[in-house]
């Protein structure tokens, strides 16, 4: 088993938590100034302490970035079919679109997709991850793809 597998595998676990923290952290922010009392100082306490969380939304989303390039790089050195190194990109692409997505997000509509484009990063990554799993028995039984 490639070494460089190992490693893919290794980013891929990396990013689901990273993956969990995002939502983690947006629902920390949210839910902390949803539950504020109405006065305008509870109100200010509450955003003031969102925008922590906020600030590790975003910060958690630029290291997910660097997780899928890093992935990216190890799909090409694992020798992956072109299949996985694609949808690997895709979910570099899928990124992209968030950081666009959150820039426009003034709107509900467009902080929606924001919200669906997360899941369906989500679901991506965890397929990628899976499906490409380097530890274990499953790794031992699957003939290694050309």
């Amino acid at each position: 088993m490639s070494i460089f597998r190992k490693a893919y595998s290794v980013a891929g676990a990396l990013l689901m938590l990273q993956f969990a923290l995002q939502f983690y952290f947006i629902a920390a922010a949210a839910l902390g100034i949803f539950s504020a009392n109405d006065n305008a100082k509870d109100v200010y306490s509450a955003f003031k302490n969102a925008d922590t969380f906020a600030s590790l939304h975003r910060l958690n989303g630029d290291l997910a970035g660097l997780t899928i390039l890093v992935m990216v790089g190890l799909s090409f050195g694992s020798r992956y079919p072109w299949r996985t190194t694609l949808l690997t990109g895709l979910l570099f692409v899928l990124l992209f679109i968030q950081v666009v997505l959150a820039a426009l997000g003034s709107t509900p509509v467009v902080a929606g997709l924001h919200g669906l484009n997360a899941l369906i990063m989500i679901g991506l990554g965890g397929f990628l991850t899976g499906r490409n799993w380097a530890f274990g028995r499953r790794a031992e039984a699957s003939p290694v793809r050309p």
